[in-house]
């Protein structure tokens, strides 16, 4: 309507009848103002953003990673590939020692490829680990890192084994320790849960913190300010992504109606007298199953359990949590049983008998599997610590041991 205010108002016939030099460059401008309004109905009716954006008409995976400088030289810290498709967000957390192949066949360390040729060669690289193909990346320095956490003054985490600050006198996080346990952190202490030193992993560590920041976003995502200052950070990240593309795929991950994460599966083998991570290729299959393609298959990816110490050993539940979580279980609660006398350690069915003898195949111990009728009189103790959408109630006993 306003193009055609705007013809009626200053003539048609006068402006391209009279001057033929002036015909080529309305078209011109016709079709400039065409193209910026399809680019418009694009960006808003569609959700897609052109020119480096991120695309929600198909499945995107994008590549994120985090990395610090030590003595001048660039050190990948962390890797992740990043699934989004319509509601479904999926984030499987890769070991940076992993072996990969490279472009021109030679193999190697994943964060020394990185090293050599750069990120889009990462990209390449673990596309075939999980059976797909990464364009995107989004990569993180010291600096992103810190200003991202900085959106998130309170992470509820699950720590599985203590983390120590290694930063020197004067940096954030310089001699704190963030002690085992459940654990709402403020920006310096999800910095030393992150980057400190710890038995536990950084890929265990990075999907925690992850997991937790999703959970948060989620009211984050609907707060204007919040929004401008993921824009900052995204400003400033090393991506192929548009600024744009960068907070949709922030605010896209938030508002997820279906969501689940993973660290790859992995070992360390001996190969020609030298240590190497190597995949898991039957463990990875699964993983990449549930939360790369989101195929509808029982993975631990779907199963959600609640854990109790039942032996009362130290934390014995956090523990056992820890372990769930990175091999891909969705731990929705942790707590104390009613008692610490439980013998044996119990799974007990609120919905998927399957489920159930998945979780007992992962555990490091025996345990029985119950249902519900049969565990009555523990079960009316507990319920009210059990989170509505629990799969299976999983009660730690003795003899139940995890490492760390």
């Amino acid at each position: 309507m306003t193009i055609r205010r705007g013809c009626a108002r200053f003539g048609l016939g006068g402006i391209m009848g009279g001057n033929s030099v002036r015909k080529p460059i309305l078209y011109v401008a016709a079709a400039t103002v065409v193209l910026g309004v399809g680019v418009l109905i694009w960006h808003f009716v569609l959700g897609w953003y052109p020119f480096g954006g991120v695309g929600f008409g198909s499945t995107v995976y994008v590549l994120c990673a985090a990395t610090s400088a030590t003595a001048g030289e660039t050190r990948v810290d962390s890797v992740a590939v990043l699934t989004l498709e319509g509601g479904r967000a999926g984030a499987v957390f890769i070991p940076v020692d992993l072996w990969v192949k490279s472009a021109d066949g030679s193999s190697g360390r994943l964060a020394d490829l990185v090293a050599r040729e750069g990120w889009a060669a990462a990209c390449r690289a673990v596309g075939p680990v999980l059976g797909v193909s990464v364009a995107r990346y989004v990569v993180l320095d010291e600096e992103d890192l810190a200003a991202l956490l900085a959106l998130y003054p309170n992470l509820s985490v699950s720590v599985t084994d203590a983390v120590t600050s290694t930063e020197p006198s004067g940096r954030p996080g310089a001699g704190l320790r963030v002690s085992a346990g459940e654990q709402v952190l403020g920006p310096e202490g999800a910095w030393v849960f992150l980057r400190g030193a710890s038995r536990a992993s950084r890929a265990d560590r990075d999907r925690e913190a992850y997991e937790a920041m999703r959970q948060a976003g989620r009211s984050l995502a609907a707060d204007k300010a919040r929004l401008r200052a993921v824009r900052d950070v995204a400003a400033g990240v090393s991506t192929n992504l548009s600024v744009d593309g960068c907070v949709t795929l922030w605010t896209e991950i938030a508002r997820a109606s279906v969501a689940a994460s993973a660290v790859l599966p992995t070992r360390e083998a001996v190969v020609g007298g030298a240590k190497r991570r190597l995949l898991l290729v039957a463990e990875a299959s699964e993983v990449v199953a549930a939360i790369v393609r989101g195929d509808e298959v029982l993975t631990p990816a779907g199963v959600t359990v609640a854990v109790f110490n039942g032996n009362g050993v130290r934390l014995s539940a956090s523990r056992a949590a820890g372990y769930l979580r990175a091999r891909g279980y969705r731990v929705a609660a942790t707590a104390n049983a009613e008692s610490f006398s439980y013998a044996t350690s119990y799974i007990v069915v609120l919905t998927d008998e399957a489920k159930a003898w998945m979780l007992r195949e992962a555990l490091p111990g025996e345990a029985d599997v119950v249902s519900p009728e049969t565990f009555a009189g523990h079960l009316a103790a507990l319920r009210g610590q059990v989170p509505e959408g629990t799969d299976l109630i999983f009660v730690v006993g003795a003899g139940m041991e995890f490492a760390g």
